[in-house]
């Protein structure tokens, strides 16, 4: 009798074990997915950033020259 009741107990907290086992993949299969999504979310912000900078260098530049047009205009 004890030794069926020690099965039983030992057959619970497998099922449970097993139970919490398969939550556990399931939220690390989610939480690589958002992983990954975040990794290409950063590369695009990168790039964004990349075309941003260099625009605004290219709009600089024209204003410097617009300045100097005016300049030579003035004098």
């Amino acid at each position: 009798m004890i030794i069926i009741g020690i099965g039983a107990l030992v057959s619970v907290i497998a099922f449970y074990l097993k139970k919490e086992s398969m939550k556990i993949e399931k939220i690390s299969s989610k939480l690589r997915e958002i992983e990954i999504s975040l990794a290409k979310n950063g590369a695009r912000d990168c790039e964004r950033w990349s075309q941003t900078q260099k625009l605004l260098e290219d709009r600089r530049q024209d204003v410097v020259k617009l300045y100097e047009k005016a300049e030579k205009v003035i004098k």
